[in-house]
């Protein structure tokens, strides 16, 4: 394995100045911008991998792998609570004593979170609900540690998920074996890429099934339970009621339930309704009545992200994987079969 001396020889420069620029300190020092290009080269060339734990910790005995988890300050940051609770139980499964840092970061300005990425600062990350734009900038990037995308998909880098276009089929299924023909989607008013997904290709099922999803049955609101209390009010002013609902968002049910209740509708008898799901089971199956989801199995889409992190930080490789895990379905008392 490469040391830090040889990737100096390599750039015919000192291993202080080496250390210098691995550290983002280049600058600082006047080291000139080519210099540091040189060192850069080096290092990829030689596929050398900085003593992270070396140079964050004091004591020379510990050798701990640095892990830095990226998660979205929008309406999805109470979720990273859960991802990080998720994280922390795979870490330990594996028997791995890691230093996780949490890096908050704001949806399409990723960029603004990266310096430390950049600057090979950590061992390895994993990053949640990243955007569109913020895929785009992660691949434009030079990065020299491994790195996993949660539930979206990537040409460089490795991915763990769920394939949205089967969750849309097992909820359309479903909805198809009771018999419905027509019925209501109650959507979130914040479009993100794989709910954007998944709901577009619920859609596109219930066509093929010949389920109508009438415009006038589509209800929005924010993606939070005031979100969805006020997305059923919509519901329950119109003359025509449906008798089945699929709600997008988990995070919206409580809402749902809430406003249905107080205008005398009574889960299932009056109407069924399905979710997708992304938060902790728990969330839903213990409402009054307990909600029946088709959910992404977070635990199972974690513990293969970490695995395939621990896997490159191992063995050094940077060729991606693509690991794609099964929807659960969870009927309870909301709707059933």
């Amino acid at each position: 394995m490469p040391t830090i001396k040889d990737v100096a020889a390599a750039a015919k420069v000192s291993p202080t100045t080496v250390s210098l620029v691995m550290n983002g300190r280049g600058p600082e020092h006047r080291i000139p911008e080519s210099t540091i290009e040189r060192i850069r080269t080096a290092m990829r060339e030689l596929g050398y991998q900085p003593n992270l734990s070396a140079r964050r910790l004091h004591d020379k005995d510990e050798h701990k792998p640095v892990i830095a988890f990226f998660w979205p300050l929008d309406y999805r940051a109470n979720l990273m609570g859960y991802f990080l609770s998720l994280i922390q139980n795979a870490l330990k499964e594996k028997g791995k004593d890691c230093e996780l840092l949490v890096r908050p970061y704001i949806n399409d300005r990723i960029s603004k979170s990266c310096s430390e990425l950049i600057k090979s600062n950590y061992t390895g990350a994993i990053i949640g609900a990243a955007s569109e734009k913020d895929i785009r900038y992660l691949e434009s990037l030079d990065l020299q540690l491994p790195l996993v995308l949660i539930n979206r998909e990537s040409n460089k880098f490795s991915t763990s998920g769920c394939d949205s276009n089967k969750i849309a089929l097992q909820a359309a299924s479903l909805i198809r074996q009771k018999g419905y023909k027509k019925i209501a989607l109650i959507q979130s008013g914040t479009r993100y890429m794989a709910t954007s997904r998944r709901t577009e290709a619920f859609l596109f099922v219930c066509r093929q099934f010949g389920i109508q999803v009438p415009d006038s049955w589509i209800f929005h609101g924010i993606n939070n339970p005031k979100g969805g209390a006020a997305a059923a009010e919509s519901l329950c002013a119109q003359k025509e009621k449906p008798q089945m609902i699929l709600c997008e968002s988990d995070a919206m049910v409580s809402g749902v339930l809430y406003t249905l209740h107080r205008y005398g509708f009574r889960v299932p008898r009056d109407l069924e309704l399905l979710s997708f799901a992304t938060q902790n089971p728990q969330n839903t199956r213990y409402l009054i009545p307990s909600v029946s989801i088709v959910a992404m199995p977070s635990d199972d889409i974690v513990q293969q992200a970490v695995n395939a992190l621990l896997a490159q930080i191992s063995t050094g490789s940077r060729e991606p994987v693509h690991i794609e895990n099964e929807a659960r379905i969870e009927l309870h008392e909301s709707f059933t079969l």
